[in-house]
Formats: structure tokens, sequence, C-alpha cells
């Protein structure tokens, strides 16, 4: 039955518009050179009805110690400051609405999880 629906509503998600902020391949070529890697978030808003896309570089040690200090004292803050060092571009939405803004910093929280690491005693 879940399978159903997430096939659903992947199926209504494909048809909501798309706001990117006109990033073109060109760009996103740009911003893996100057900045290595780069992650596109995908956000839907299925209240409106619109598929959001924010992109971000990985964030650099300097950020990580920004992020990591101004967290200690308020975690939203800390989140805001890794998303405005890492945001290259997109939908500005993503940067003015608060629900749009708080879902892409629960994905840049991920990009934590995205590595693994194992300790070997030799």
């Amino acid at each position: 039955m879940e399978n159903k629906q997430q096939k659903e509503l992947a199926a209504q998600r494909a048809a909501y518009p798309v706001f990117d902020g006109g990033v073109k391949d060109e760009v996103l070529q740009a911003w893996r050179q100057a900045h290595g890697r780069v992650v596109a978030v995908d956000i839907y808003d299925d209240m409106a009805g619109e598929h959001h896309i924010g992109y971000f570089h990985r964030p650099s040690m300097d950020t990580m110690s920004a992020v990591s200090a101004v967290s200690r004292q308020d975690e939203l803050k800390g989140a805001e400051v890794m998303f405005k060092n890492c945001w290259l571009g997109g939908s500005p939405l993503v940067q003015n609405d608060a629900i749009l803004k708080t879902s892409a910093l629960g994905a840049l929280g991920n990009l934590f999880a995205a590595c693994h690491t194992e300790v070997k005693n030799l």
C-alpha cells in the first residue's frame, strides 16, 4: 500500500512547475570547477504544488568551524551559517521562505551522513 502511495506522490510531484533560478549546465560546470562537488537540493512544496531547487557546495573547514561555534548558542543560526556560506544559487524562494529554507537546511545536514568511516586496528 505504501509503495503505491509513494508512486502516486512521485507522479503528482513530476507535474509540479520547477523553480531553479534559471541555472544552466554551463553555470553548474563553472560551480563544479570552482568548488568541487556541488549538490542540488530538491524541495517539493506539496501545499503549493511547486518544486524548488537550491544548489550548494560542500562546506570548507572554516565554514564548519563557524557553524560549530554559532551552533553552541543557537543550532538554527548555525545551520543558517552553513546555508549562507554554501549557497550557490537556485530558486530565490529557498532563500526567503522559512519553510522551504528549513527543508533545505535539513537536507544540508544530511550531507554529513553521506560519508561513512571505518577505523581499523592495525
